[in-house]
């Protein structure tokens, strides 16, 4: 028996989940939209839309400019990680270096930006990887994930309410990390799977 929640009178034939192959269009259309909040990082909005079954629901979605995210692997296939303290979550995370894009920013400069200020390297060779959609459930943020290669060092320039550390590990050992549920934060795990996949290190 197959059971698709939410969804009624569908027919095998009406959508294919291969590869280049069309879809049902389910998209849901914006009858209004009311801003709730307006904050220095984040917006939030209110949305009246219209489902593909022509009834009208509410969502609560986060606007976020986005931000750009570095994969640091050195030469010996190290890979660098910031430790910082997380209010949200009330304890201290290991993340990729990362940070919000300033408006129009182009995310190659963030990520070269952000790479400097949180672990004083710079990069000789940084290639976009892939974007990630952090929580489409409800917010619109995508992240920009970039590997960088050819680390060099220099001096960090963290801002005024930055604190943190930044620490080196080896491939194996974030692997090891992650099974023992030491890492957490999402972006940080998608590009250490990246790198045991795709990276020769």
């Amino acid at each position: 028996m197959n059971i698709i929640t939410g969804v009624t009178s569908l027919q095998p034939d009406k959508f294919q989940n291969e590869r280049g192959k069309r879809m049902d269009n389910f998209s849901e259309t914006t009858v209004s939209k009311k801003l709730i909040f307006e904050g220095k990082i984040i917006k939030l909005e209110k949305l009246e839309v219209k489902l593909p079954n022509g009834k009208i629901s509410e969502r609560e979605i986060v606007r976020h400019p986005g931000g750009a995210v570095v994969l640091p692997v050195d030469d010996e296939g190290n890979i660098y990680l910031v430790r910082q303290y997380r209010k949200p979550l009330e304890e201290h995370l290991y993340e990729l270096p990362a940070g919000k894009l300033d408006n129009g920013e182009d995310p190659l400069q963030c990520a070269i930006r952000e790479l400097k200020e949180e672990t004083g390297l710079i990069s000789q060779e940084i290639k976009l990887i892939t974007k990630i959609a952090t929580t489409p459930g409800f917010s619109d943020e995508i992240l920009y994930l970039y590997l960088a290669k050819g680390l060099k060092k220099e001096t960090s320039r963290l801002d005024e309410d930055e604190f943190l550390s930044v620490c080196k590990f080896s491939i194996d050992e974030l692997m090891a990390m992650i099974k023992r549920g030491e890492i957490i934060d999402s972006k940080t795990i998608i590009g250490i799977l990246y790198a045991n996949i795709y990276i020769n290190i």
